[in-house]
């Protein structure tokens, strides 16, 4: 992704392969795009939302599958699990499941703030920026929560992404690391 665009490049010889706008008010696009079975799902915040592509064959083209301006993250990435997208907007605050063949919208929950997403052994993690951690089960039919905490511990904003090695799950709010056991 560049201010403006997401390219695909050909990584032997340098050459522009394919070309598709993707603006937004600040030129800002900090999530990874993910990329499964042909399709390229590009999102970001700012005005903008998120779009799939499908790749050609040979990956020398794309064209446009769906397009949601409510898949608006800013930062919070976006996880694909068994065929259907999950994470949490930025103008559109909800929680949101997708699905990925179609972008037809499973569901959409504000139990708690719009955040961040990793996924481990079936389970979503989100940690909203209002310092919430909230263990969900990662299931089209509705954002269920099984178990929830308060970030207590730290200072500034709560943007930081977990990480999940070895059964604990690390999270840096400003200047406090704090691990939590999730095996």
């Amino acid at each position: 992704m560049t201010a403006d665009h997401i390219i695909g490049i050909d990584a032997a010889s340098g050459k522009m392969l394919w070309s598709h706008p993707q603006t937004n008010r600040y030129q800002v696009h900090a999530n990874t795009p993910i990329y499964a079975d042909g399709g390229l799902f590009c999102f970001s915040g700012y005005g903008q939302g998120g779009v799939k592509l499908e790749l050609s064959a040979d990956g020398s083209s794309v064209k446009k599958t769906w397009f949601s301006d409510k898949l608006d993250s800013r930062i919070g990435g976006m996880v694909m699990i068994s065929g259907f997208l999950y994470g949490s907007g930025d103008n559109n605050r909800e929680w949101r499941c997708v699905d990925w063949k179609s972008g037809e919208e499973k569901y959409a929950d504000k139990n708690i703030g719009k955040g961040v997403v990793i996924y481990a052994d079936g389970m979503l993690y989100c940690y909203s920026d209002r310092g919430e951690l909230a263990l969900v089960e990662a299931n089209p039919a509705s954002f269920k929560i099984i178990s929830q905490t308060k970030v207590e511990l730290g200072s500034d904003q709560h943007w930081s992404h977990p990480v999940i090695n070895n059964g604990r799950l690390y999270l840096r709010h400003g200047n406090v690391l704090i691990a939590y056991k999730v095996k």
